[in-house]
């Protein structure tokens, strides 16, 4: 892999990084029941579900057998589910994406971005 290319995975891979980091941010002291009720927390969140989509779809060759046991189709689709079907996203599947998928991605994007700093 070229050292653009690998300049250009581990930006992608900040990007998802930085999004888990704002999620929790908006997160912190939230319930469901009052996430779910602030609309702009709800925006804020999904935005950011729609950049890990996005910037997922451009993360090194191989991630997918590096790290098998994130859903990485989801992950990616759930980008064009938000960008096209914006109006029927459910607030209570942002919560569930945001409180239960996100740990296990930032590891394997942990996990990613040490990899490709040793390339």
């Amino acid at each position: 892999m070229s050292s653009d290319a690998v300049e250009r995975a581990l930006q992608r891979a900040k990007d998802i990084l930085d999004s888990i980091s704002e999620i929790e941010g908006f997160l912190s002291g939230l319930e469901e029941g009052a996430f779910v009720a602030d609309r702009k927390s709800v925006l804020a969140v999904t935005h950011l579900i729609m950049i890990i989509g996005e910037a997922a779809k451009h993360l090194a060759p191989g991630i997918e057998d590096r790290c098998p046991d994130i859903p990485w189709r989801d992950v990616r689709s759930m980008r064009d589910r938000i960008v096209h079907e914006y109006g029927t996203i459910n607030p209570r599947l942002v919560w569930r994406i945001a409180t239960n998928d996100l740990a296990p991605l930032r590891a394997a994007l942990l996990k990613e971005r040490d990899f490709l700093t040793s390339c």
